[in-house]
């Protein structure tokens, strides 16, 4: 798996750092690099007197950030292997995009714990369906 490129879909919580810890051992064991994407939803701007959807999109963006910081520590052990950055959705390229055009191998999903289920993402299926990169869930529970 040298060479191996890895990217990250983080969201906070348990599972978000369960993801990157398991790209993180991956980079160690396996020479991978990693890419810990954090996406920004946007809303779009509304009339009236309605709070501005500028100051909740940067709002939205900030906290990303700052919830990216967690991650950055913890592949700080890889070092130039490791990076971290933000999707802006209607901005940036999507994230489909990004995988293609990057060739990552894995792509590694939080998982979401589902009634009398196991753990899912809603984004799993549908990048699956865009490429034949392999995705796979990470459960921190299980």
């Amino acid at each position: 798996m040298a060479g191996t490129r890895i990217l990250v879909l983080f969201e906070s919580g348990r599972a978000g750092i369960a993801a990157v810890q398991l790209a993180r051992d991956l980079a160690l064991d396996e020479d991978a690099t990693v890419t810990v994407v954090g996406v920004a939803p946007q809303a779009a701007p509304l009339r009236g007197c309605a709070p501005s959807a500028r100051d909740y999109n940067a709002t939205v963006r900030d906290t990303i950030a700052t919830e990216l910081e967690a991650a950055e520590e913890l592949l700080r052990s890889i070092g130039s292997r490791g990076r971290c950055r933000i999707l802006i959705e209607g901005e940036d390229e999507p994230l489909e995009e990004l995988i293609a055009r990057e060739r990552f191998d894995l792509v590694l999903l939080p998982g979401r714990r589902r009634l009398l289920r196991g753990a899912g993402h809603p984004a799993a299926a549908r990048l699956r369906a865009s490429s034949a990169t392999e995705v796979r869930i990470v459960d921190p529970g299980g």
